[in-house]
């Protein structure tokens, strides 16, 4: 059955997870883990952003066929926020390297959304062993990023209430999607001990690196035959939609996929497409882990 998106809260799908600690590098993180579900998918979130703003997506997924893990970037959500971490995208690779090894996976699906996207790219030439496929959503470290396009640190950065419902002005499509209480929540994680100094310098770096430290070349290189699906939003106010098709153009064998009526976060707006998109782009992709039993459609 057909659900209208704009009717599901922010939380849907929490019950579908189990979420714990994992220490990796010395670092604590959250793991945001599925029920169910066989082909691991590994999510990866924007910067000030965190591992739940995917469970949305999660049931459609493990539906699917995927068993998801999204994790906290240091610095974000329940993870670490202290001096001496490494808040850059090739810092954050080395983490997630480091997390996906203690949860002994290999061969993952990585899907990273802005920042994570980056992340993912690189994690993807750095650890060939861990990634048997992308999925970039509004990424950056692909193509350029405009510098009217580059985010304001103090914005990412402040934890009031005001500031993030600015900040989620530009992360979604429809404004009614804002909540009280999801505004209340990403306050108060937002502007716990540390957070305020962590979000600023990973944005801070985010802005100097989105374009010096673009994987393009590398994954070209290193990873030729490597599946791409590359998501955008029509609506994306963050990072625009010519930036999905530049980075379409630089990765040749890519598949983009532009989804109308949602913004920056496509996967949190419109969970059903989302999923439909990515498990058509995957049951399509002859890998030699997937079989036909393990990929369903979705309902």
């Amino acid at each position: 059955m057909f659900v209208d998106r704009r009717t599901l809260p922010f939380n849907h799908g929490r019950d579908h997870v189990i979420s714990y600690p994992v220490t990796a590098r010395g670092i604590r993180t959250r793991v945001v883990e599925s029920h169910g579900g066989s082909v691991p998918l590994v999510c990866l979130h924007g910067v000030g952003s965190r591992a739940d703003r995917f469970i949305p997506a999660i049931p459609g997924l493990v539906e699917a066929g995927f068993h998801v893990y999204a994790i906290d970037f240091p610095g974000h959500g329940f993870a670490d926020k202290r001096d001496g971490i490494d808040y850059r995208a090739r810092g954050f690779s080395d983490f997630i390297a480091a997390v996906l090894d203690e949860l002994q996976l290999k061969e993952a699906i990585v899907a990273g959304t802005s920042l994570g996207g980056h992340v993912a790219a690189r994690l993807a030439c750095d650890r060939p062993d861990l990634v048997a496929g992308l999925v970039l959503i509004g990424t950056m470290g692909i193509s350029e990023l405009p510098e009217e396009n580059m985010v304001a640190p103090e914005g990412v950065a402040d934890g009031s209430e005001a500031a993030v419902r600015r900040k989620f002005s530009l992360v979604v499509s429809d404004p009614e999607m804002v909540s009280d209480a999801w505004v209340r929540e990403e306050s108060m994680i937002n502007s716990s001990d540390g957070a305020r100094d962590a979000l600023l310098t990973a944005a801070q770096h985010l802005n100097s690196e989105a374009n010096a430290d673009r994987q393009t070349e590398r994954l070209t290189k290193e990873r030729p035959d490597l599946p791409i699906l590359i998501v955008w939003g029509e609506d994306d106010r963050w990072t625009p939609l010519s930036m999905g098709h530049a980075a379409h153009e630089l990765l040749k064998g890519s598949e983009l996929r532009v989804m109308s009526g949602c913004g920056h976060a496509p996967y949190f707006e419109d969970p059903d497409t989302f999923v439909g998109v990515v498990a058509a782009f995957f049951d399509d992709a002859e890998m030699a882990f997937f079989d036909d039993t393990e990929l369903g459609g979705t309902s």
